[in-house]
Order: C-alpha cells, then structure tokens, then sequence
C-alpha cells in the first residue's frame, strides 16, 4: 500500500454528519427543524408579553393596597348588612314577619324584628301568623317586640289557617287585622301540661327520690300526682298568666277589659265569628292586608316584600314546605327537658 499524503477537506455545504443524516434517513437539518417550529413563528415581542412579570410582583404597593381596599369595602358592606341598612338596599320597603308552627324558638323572629325596627327605610311591617301558639314566654316575648315595632311602624296582620291562642296574642300587636272566614282563632287563655310517669317506672321498678328544702320546690313532680296544695298553687300562677293574656288582648282591640275576659274561656272562633266579637277587623288574605298596609304608608304593593333570610339546611327548608315540618320547632320541644310542667299559649 503506498503512503501518500493527502488533506481532508471538510464539505462545508453538507458537514459529514448532516451529510450523513440527509444521506441516510432524510431528516430536516436542525435549521430547517428550527423553522418549521410553530413555537418559533411566534414574534417576539408577544414572548416578552407572556413571560413578563406579574402585576402584583411589578407593583406590590399599588397591588397590596387594592386588596385591602376591596377587603374594607366588604367588611363595611357586611357590617351594614347586619344592622339592616345596605341589606335591604335603597328605596322605601314594606317587610314581611312570618310567625308559623309552634312557638318555641323565637330567637331568629326577634332577631329579624330588631332589623326591621333599625331600617329607616323600612315604612310598614305585614305580619303572617300561621300558628296554633306555643310556650307562654316565647308568645310574649313576640308579642312586646312586634308592639314596640308598633310604635314606629304601621303593622298589618293577615291570619292564615290558624292563629290561635299564643298566635292570637302576636296578632294583638297589629293595627289592623285580616282573617279568611274559615281562620281558625281565639283560644284564650293558658295550658300546663305536667307529664306523669310514675305509673309506667312502677312497672319497670325504676323510682327516684327528691330531697328538697321548701315545700314548693318539688312541685308538678313527674313521679307522683299534684297535692291539693300543689294544684292550688299551679292555679295561682296559671291565673295570673291568664290575666296577663287578657290584658293584652284588651289593650290590642282596644275593648273593656270586661269584654276580653268573657272572651277568654279558651273557645277557638272561626274568622267570622271572631270579626263579630271584634277579635277581627276585616275578612281577607294576606293581599287584603298587603293593600291596606300600602295604603297607610304609601309604599307601593307591588314592590317586593323585604323577607327574612333563608337558614337551616336543605331537608329542614324541604320538610318545612312539603309537610309543614318545623325540625327547629320540633327539636326545641323534644330536646327540653320533660320532667319539667311546660306551661303553653296554645290550642
């Protein structure tokens, strides 16, 4: 073999591996590779845009400050919002109160009426009551706000099928009352309901004793029935609560005291035979009630009623429409303690 001396010249045109590659498998060359790239059709100045920092990283004052301006702005419009001002918005408004099932649990109407009463904008108030009454307290409790809101505001009553007893005495705050013929009302008067079980732990051979240092203390005891001392005793106080009653009635239909308590023997009235005793001052439904109250105040009738906003969870709101289940009202009753005399406006 002869040695002979020689140069390599490289192929710039095509570079030995690229030679090779368009040679033998017939790829693009990287530039070509490059060019067909979307990626790489994109101009410039729009990569620049999309990888540019963010506002917040640019600004952090500016940024930072706009959050605690919107975070003020929320917290001052929840604020409002809780003692009824921004909550109802703007204009003048008529607010619906609903009293319905038994009375028990008060807490979230009295808590509604307080809003209202704090609402300048708020000129009447339309009172549902769709109740066979409740515990004696709650009835009263309701009652003394709806006639404190009376003294600021014009309320009009629209009885549904029932508003009796305790819901008669939340009615009594109205100044006006509307009744269906058919409204069953009246019952009067108070009920003690004192559960007697010692019969049944006799039978099973559970008993209790009770120590006590005065004589009353034990009173209406569910282990044994009343003493002739202590019913007379339980008569006492049921009369005082029965008079108490009466007077309210009195006061809210502005009759004799003579005549509320001839009315006070527990008898339950339809709505007619209640407009005849002056219980009722018009036969109508609640848009009968609506129409007077807009009349008074001059706020139109056809403007939406400011209600009370929705709480619980979706089965109570569902069995609460369907039924007529109240699980708040029933869970008060049921979870109370029953050894204890309930003492009841109700029918």
């Amino acid at each position: 073999m002869n040695n002979e001396n020689f140069t390599l010249t490289p192929d710039t045109a095509n570079p030995p591996d690229q030679a090779g590659r368009a040679a033998g498998s017939g790829a693009p060359q990287p530039a070509t590779c490059a060019a067909a790239c979307p990626l790489a059709r994109i101009p410039a100045p729009v990569w620049k845009s999309l990888l540019r920092r963010p506002f917040r990283k640019r600004h952090p004052f500016i940024f930072w400050l706009l959050v605690l301006v919107l975070m003020l702005a929320g917290v001052a419009a929840f604020s409002r919002s809780e003692d009824g001002q921004a909550m109802f918005g703007g204009g003048e408004r008529l607010a619906l109160v609903t009293v319905r099932g038994p009375i028990m649990d008060v807490a979230p109407t009295l808590a509604w009426i307080r809003k209202i009463e704090r609402d300048p904008d708020v000129k009447g108030v339309l009172l549902r009551v769709d109740s066979p009454g409740g515990g004696a307290a709650a009835s009263q409790e309701v009652y003394d706000a709806l006639a404190r809101l009376a003294k600021k505001r014009p309320i009009a009553v629209s009885m549904g099928s029932m508003a009796a007893s305790g819901g008669l005495m939340v009615s009594m705050a109205g100044q006006r009352i509307f009744a269906n013929p058919s409204t069953v009302t009246g019952s009067i008067g108070v009920r003690m309901d004192i559960p007697q079980l010692q019969g049944l732990l006799g039978k099973i051979g559970v008993g209790q004793e009770t120590l006590v240092t005065a004589p009353y203390k034990n009173a209406g005891s569910y282990l044994r029935p009343l003493s002739p001392e202590d019913r007379a005793y339980f008569e006492g106080v049921l009369k005082d609560m029965h008079e108490q009653f009466v007077g309210i009635v009195a006061s809210g239909r502005n009759m004799p005291r003579e005549r509320a308590a001839q009315l006070a023997s527990g008898k339950i009235f339809t709505g007619r035979e209640a407009q005849k005793l002056g219980l009722v001052d018009a036969m109508g439904g609640q848009d009968a009630a609506l129409r007077w109250l807009a009349d008074k105040t001059g706020v139109p009738a056809t403007r939406k009623l400011l209600t009370r906003p929705k709480e619980g969870s979706w089965l109570a709101a569902s069995l609460k429409s369907w039924f007529g289940l109240d699980l708040s009202s029933l869970a008060s009753t049921a979870v109370g303690d029953w050894r204890t005399p309930i003492f009841l406006y109700q029918f």
